[in-house]
């Protein structure tokens, strides 16, 4: 399993950080269908979304809904993702089924800890080949948060690198569940090991003792950003943030 993840924080926000993180690309999510970029949609956060979504900003359970529904089966089930750049903040990755005229009814079906990481032990650069990748979700055959004829299947990517604040990125789909693979009702699978895509380089260093630190405004978190500054820098840190 593998996957990608950002932060949502009203306090702070970097739109120079912004770049291809990833998401979901198979079901097809909503975000295509209404024909926007995938590398925007994968790179901008839900409260950076606005200005390239027609207004339709926040999580994609706001974006219109598909007239045509994936029909994915009951039972194990394998989201297709796509990991962008080389961003690997750490943070869980987690699916849900949504009720499509009730966002706040949702049921959890899977989650990977750390799912990007597993793909990037240490951050990338911008322009690295994009890293296909797979997360296994066990889907009901009788959801509780919406009808087997039509639920949302959302993909959340939660970042945690500026905990306690979050970055968020998802993708929706709009799907109705067939028959299928085996165990439709059986519970969510919880979190498993993280599987690195070959041998682990050197761990990011610890938050002040890679030679970066923040440099931006005098903050009561700075301590919090010299460890952003150090696991994201020289790849995805702004000359004007961080400084050696």
């Amino acid at each position: 399993m593998k996957f990608s993840a950002i932060l949502a924080t009203s306090a702070l926000a970097f739109p120079a950080l912004v770049s291809a993180h990833g998401g979901m690309v198979e079901p097809k999510p909503r975000s295509l269908t209404m024909g926007l970029n995938i590398d925007s949609t994968f790179g901008f956060p839900t409260n950076m979304r606005g200005d390239y979504t027609g207004g339709k900003g926040g999580e994609c359970l706001n974006f219109p809904q598909q007239g045509d529904r994936a029909t994915i089966p009951a039972g194990q089930f394998k989201i297709k993702m796509r990991a962008n750049d080389g961003a690997n903040h750490i943070g869980p990755c987690k699916v849900y089924l949504v009720d499509p005229s009730n966002a706040g009814n949702k049921q959890e079906i899977g989650r990977m800890d750390n799912c990007m990481r597993s793909l990037h032990p240490t951050a990338g650069q911008k322009n690295t080949p994009a890293i296909p990748a797979e997360m296994t979700v066990n889907v009901p055959a009788n959801p509780t948060a919406c009808k087997a004829d039509h639920c949302v299947l959302q993909f959340r990517w939660e970042a945690m690198h500026l905990a306690p604040a979050i970055e968020v990125y998802d993708q929706c789909a709009d799907v109705k569940i067939g028959g299928g693979g085996g165990g439709g009702g059986a519970p969510a699978p919880g979190p498993g090991p993280a599987p690195g895509p070959g041998p682990a380089p050197p761990a990011p260093p610890a938050g002040g003792s890679g030679g970066y630190r923040y440099t931006g405004p005098a903050r009561p978190d700075s301590a919090s950003l010299d460890t952003w500054c150090n696991q994201n820098c020289p790849g995805f840190c702004p000359g004007d943030m961080c400084g050696k």
